[in-house]
């Protein structure tokens, strides 16, 4: 064979690009926890000029959000172990909450049919009003938690010098709004997604989706930063600055 045979033979050979960092999905826990991770591989890959690749074992990042030029959805799995979110720490604790929350805006844009289907939801059940805070109840909340919020929503109406307060209560179990209304004052509405039961998983996390939709744009709040979803909340809020803000267990902000 020819030297210009055997060299035409190499240049038809296809360059293997060897992926060594690269985020993976199927690490974090819930979905808003994995927003939380891929924001932080996006940013430890814009800091060090790469692009972020990611393994979306699930699917989640492309079905539901819009991707920017510098992420590369994965086609296969790497060989290489994943970056992990201490290693996104290195970079991102060196950033402010008001930095990571530009670069969180830009980078969570849902995709249009995800962005319809949560506005069809609100529409579906009608949510018009214009709630003055909101609160996050979890299954299990035992009576001295449900008393807490109350004694803080409470603490907050006369903050606030408000004769009646609309709540925006969202929950993974209508119960718990029960119970938490039989506490409330009677100048309190509460309103809350959770009395309509979602007939599926997809139906669900829309539902869930359209609930951070509300609380995202209130102008209180009162979360818990163990939750992941609450820490997206705060982060992806609408709001230049919230007119009250309290995090049940005096929590600063974080990431991860």
């Amino acid at each position: 064979m020819s030297s210009w045979i055997i060299a035409k033979n190499k240049q038809a050979k296809k360059k293997v690009t060897v992926i060594t960092k690269y985020h993976d999905t199927s690490l974090s826990g819930d979905v808003f926890d994995m927003y939380l991770d891929y924001i932080g591989a996006y940013i430890y890959a814009q800091k060090l000029g790469e692009t972020c690749n990611v393994w979306d074992s699930n699917g989640i990042i492309k079905e539901s959000l819009k991707l920017t030029p510098q992420v590369k959805l994965l086609k296969e799995k790497p060989e290489a172990e994943p970056l992990t979110v201490e290693e996104y720490s290195t970079l991102t604790k060196k950033l402010t909450f008001k930095e990571i929350q530009k670069i969180a805006a830009s980078l969570i844009v849902y995709d249009d049919a995800l962005n319809r289907s949560v506005i069809k939801t609100l529409e579906k059940v009608g949510i018009k009003t214009i709630f003055d805070i909101g609160i996050q109840l979890v299954t299990g909340a035992d009576e001295s938690l449900l008393k807490r919020f109350y004694a803080l929503v409470k603490a907050f109406q006369v903050k606030s010098k408000k004769e009646k307060l609309n709540i925006y209560v969202m929950a993974d179990s209508y119960d718990g709004v029960v119970e938490f209304q039989k506490l409330c004052d009677p100048s309190w509405k509460i309103t809350s997604l959770s009395k309509n039961v979602p007939r599926d998983s997809s139906e669900n996390f829309i539902q869930v989706l359209a609930e951070v939709q509300i609380m995202t744009a209130l102008p209180a709040l009162i979360l818990d930063f163990n939750r992941p979803v609450d820490k997206y909340i705060y982060l992806m809020q609408r709001n230049p600055k919230l007119d009250y803000f309290l995090e049940l267990n005096s929590m600063e902000w974080n990431l991860f």
